[in-house]
């Protein structure tokens, strides 16, 4: 029977991506190589992001988990990192120690940074590294930008999460309002522009500390910083609707996207490739809006303000359909098996 070795980024009793683990369960043994001590990546990189000692700490964590992941591994196997970041790295632990082993990497989610451009490559020029991207656009540009004479990577959606049960839509609200969080490319000052304009229509918004901090928030829009994630998906669910505003066309917002689907809410966001597939053609229209366009924006949100009970139900059943048949976990799961099988890692 195979074996797969998995990675997370957190620990695993915290885990919210489950589903690659219970997927892989069906084809194979899996031995989750757990975050010692138990800290997510991100987490450790927010709380020391002023000082280097942050990043010292995160590599020793990381460098850990490889070589235990190196030790409860053979050549045959194959290690599945969650983390695109841990995946770079270990196999920068593999090629010091000239050890072969096979990889998968999860979220290749951007092209990288200069200064990573060396290590990156490695990682792309090597067979026996597959680095997963989640948006097609992103082959073309990784082949360009290094020159790639083959890709090695594969395409695989973000899927919704079956740790989350989807909850039938509900119309009327106790407290009636518009939801928008996150911490990576979010427009902010085109939704509090929009806000403002809408004065009649409560807002709840959830960024960094220093996202919006020279912005003048109206009076109609209530503002958290850092909330933990029970709040935060607690504020999402009991809203009338998400918009998730984007500043830049690279892939960021997906699972509020998803989140928000599966609680029944619709969802407004910028029209990008990778974003519109999450919604049928059938609503793409009353829910995408043009990057940085505040007059549309505000169109599509006090059009669904507007809405009435039973369009309002439709709408979003609609939405929760299509993510169910388009973006299932299991479906996932069983394209990485083909593509495995296919290029005789299984």
């Amino acid at each position: 029977m195979s074996k797969f070795v998995l990675l997370y980024d957190c620990p695993f009793d915290k885990c919210d991506k489950l589903w690659l683990y219970k997927g892989l369960t069906n084809f194979g043994d899996v031995k989750v190589i757990d975050v010692i001590p138990k800290v997510t990546y991100l987490g450790l990189t927010k709380k020391f992001s002023k000082i280097k000692l942050g990043k010292i700490l995160l590599r020793f964590v990381a460098f850990f988990q490889n070589l235990r992941a190196i030790i409860h591994s053979n050549k045959d196997d194959i290690i599945v990192v969650w983390n695109h970041f841990g995946g770079v790295f270990l196999n920068q632990t593999l090629n010091f120690f000239k050890i072969k082993r096979k990889v998968v990497s999860f979220c290749w989610i951007e092209l990288p940074k200069k200064k990573n451009y060396k290590k990156i490559k490695r990682c792309l020029e090597n067979d026996n590294f597959i680095p997963i991207i989640n948006d097609s656009n992103l082959k073309n540009q990784f082949i360009e930008l290094f020159n790639l004479k083959k890709w090695n990577g594969f395409m695989l959606p973000d899927v919704y999460d079956d740790n989350e049960k989807f909850s039938l839509p509900i119309y009327k609200k106790e407290k009636k309002y518009c939801f928008s969080g996150g911490l990576n490319n979010r427009d902010w000052g085109t939704l509090i522009k929009v806000a403002t304009n809408l004065s009649n229509i409560d807002f709840v918004i959830v960024t960094d500390k220093e996202d919006i901090k020279s912005i003048t928030i109206p009076k109609n829009v209530k503002h958290y910083t850092n909330l933990q994630k029970k709040e935060y998906y607690s504020l999402m669910k009991n809203s009338y609707l998400t918009i998730c505003p984007l500043k830049e066309n690279r892939v960021s917002g997906l699972i509020n996207i998803l989140k928000s689907l599966q609680y029944g809410i619709p969802c407004i966001t910028t029209n990008l490739e990778v974003t519109a597939s999450y919604f049928s053609k059938n609503y793409s229209d009353i829910i995408l809006f043009e990057k940085n366009n505040d007059e549309k924006l505000k169109e599509k949100i006090a059009y669904l303000w507007n809405l009435n009970a039973d369009d309002y139900l439709k709408i979003s059943q609609n939405m929760q359909e299509h993510i169910k048949k388009k973006f299932n976990p299991t479906n996932n799961v069983e394209k990485l098996i083909n593509e495995l099988k296919k290029r005789k890692w299984l």
